[in-house]
């Protein structure tokens, strides 16, 4: 109180509250280097539903695959051509879009994140689509399916067992189903003689797939995914490129018109939606959806590939499965179901005050419905 009872008001400057800052130390909004940011503190529910439905639109536009590959394959193209043409257009397409909308951020990840992103582009990329080539050739599509979607094995067990990161019993559950599964689709026990490096390099698919769901979170803790996808596409189209010149591509072909079974296309379509549809969009989805799945998750819902695909090579060629098969398609999705319960049951973070994501000091609990943007990636 003042002379003759004013009221004196102190002025200065407001000091604003701050926000809750998370134990961890960042917030839980978390920055990118400049790039968009990335939302960490999205709701239990919202978080996995939008991994889950990225998840789904990669395995359904990776299913698409394998009838353009058939197709390409009968107008003349190698399995190694063909993934040439797929990466070096998915490349140039998304590069192009990275520079032009965010080039801020593409240098950034360049600079910051050039190791991961090189791992991804050669392993899971460039390795991964040119060991698939020497497998399908040499051994039944069937069991090919069942051993590169080991994946979700290799990624559990590293997790638990080198990384020393629990999992929720609904996904070893979960990873077992879908591996009876694959088995059925794939009618193993009808196909018993065996080409040892169709075999090594089916299992070599396997390992160079989980290095995505393993390596690419340590990427994208600080850079969205569309600029990860585009570097980490166009390391892996330049190295086909280096072990096939650009220059010996047959270009002629691509004017022709291929049919097979139903399709009666120009091959350059059929490349086109190679390159775009089953490659530009199935990675873009399939790496985004790693923002909100934990790893061993994200592998277990590529495994719905094997499902798209069949629906695929239905629809465009005409394939049917036998009764068997069927049981097979529905124990993998029994699997799947089981891994997205897991989601469901984890535990979830407080409204309020609680660690939206992972952190790196001391032992947090991972599991796999949260998101994972911890520097390691997991």
């Amino acid at each position: 109180m003042g002379p003759a009872g004013a009221v004196v008001v102190r002025t200065g400057a407001v000091r604003r509250p701050r926000p809750a800052v998370p134990r961890g130390g960042r917030p839980g909004r978390a920055r990118t280097a400049r790039g968009p940011a990335l939302k960490t503190d999205l709701g239990p529910s919202t978080a996995p539903a939008t991994g889950v439905a990225l998840a789904v639109v990669s395995a359904c536009t990776f299913g698409t695959v394998g009838p353009a590959t058939k197709v390409l394959d009968s107008a003349g193209l190698s399995a190694m051509e063909i993934a040439q043409a797929r990466l070096t257009i998915a490349a140039v397409l998304l590069l192009a879009f990275v520079a032009l909308t965010r080039p801020r951020a593409l240098v950034a990840a360049a600079r910051e994140a050039y190791g991961v992103i090189a791992v991804l582009g050669i392993f899971s990329f460039a390795t991964l689509q040119t060991l698939c080539g020497v497998a399908v050739a040499r051994i039944p599509v069937g069991v090919f399916v069942v051993l590169q979607f080991l994946s979700p094995v290799i990624v559990v067990a590293w997790l638990r067992c080198v990384r020393r990161v629990p999992q929720p019993r609904q996904v070893w559950t979960g990873t077992a189903v879908v591996l009876v599964g694959l088995l059925l689709v794939g009618e193993v026990w009808s196909r018993l003689r065996l080409d040892v490096i169709g075999v090594l390099a089916a299992l070599g698919t396997a390992a160079a797939l989980s290095v995505r769901f393993l390596v690419a979170g340590r990427a994208l803790a600080r850079h969205d995914p569309v600029t990860v996808a585009a570097l980490g596409i166009a390391i892996g189209a330049l190295a086909l490129n280096v072990v096939s010149p650009v220059t010996a591509f047959p270009y002629g072909t691509l004017g022709d018109t291929v049919r097979y079974e139903t399709v009666s296309a120009p091959v350059w379509a059929v490349v086109l939606w190679a390159a775009f549809v089953a490659t530009l969009v199935a990675y873009l989805s399939g790496i985004a959806a790693q923002q909100f799945l934990a790893p061993s998750a994200a592998s277990l819902f590529a495994t719905l590939e094997v499902v798209a695909g069949a629906g695929a090579a239905y629809l465009f060629l005409r394939e049917t499965l036998t009764p068997v098969q069927c049981v097979g398609v529905a124990t993998v999705l029994t699997g799947v179901g089981l891994a997205q319960r897991s989601m469901r049951t984890s535990p979830r973070p407080r409204a309020s005050g609680a660690r939206p994501v992972d952190v790196p000091h001391g032992k947090p609990s991972r599991t796999a419905g949260e998101p994972q943007r911890s520097p390691r990636g997991t």
